[in-house]
């Protein structure tokens, strides 16, 4: 008899994610409800907020506990996932997506 032990699930894996090339968790919002509480629960001062010019696009957040500067790899990787999950992606339309540090 086999036996299987169900892993903890993370608070991040309700929202759309993952990880970039430099370990930074990227959390995005599936709809309205979830950017609110993206932003008003989750993201701490050190964060990055990402979001599209396009209205109904997904919020992002960088998560970043140690506070460093974010290199442009890992935002250039955010960016990407934040218009692949934008109506941008589907409306085949060019858009520009902005951060701002979460203070």
């Amino acid at each position: 008899m086999v036996k299987t032990v169900a892993r903890k699930v993370f608070w991040f894996e309700k929202f759309i994610w993952f990880i970039t090339s430099e370990n930074y968790l990227v959390v995005g919002g599936r709809n309205a409800q979830q950017n609110e509480a993206l932003v008003k629960r989750y993201m701490d001062k050190t964060d990055l907020f990402m979001h599209s010019e396009l209205h109904g696009a997904a919020v992002c957040i960088i998560k970043n506990p140690s506070g460093m500067v974010v290199s442009d790899l890992s935002l250039n990787e955010a960016a990407t996932f934040e218009l692949c999950h934008s109506p941008c992606w589907e409306n085949k339309v060019l858009s520009s997506v902005y951060w701002v540090y979460a203070q």
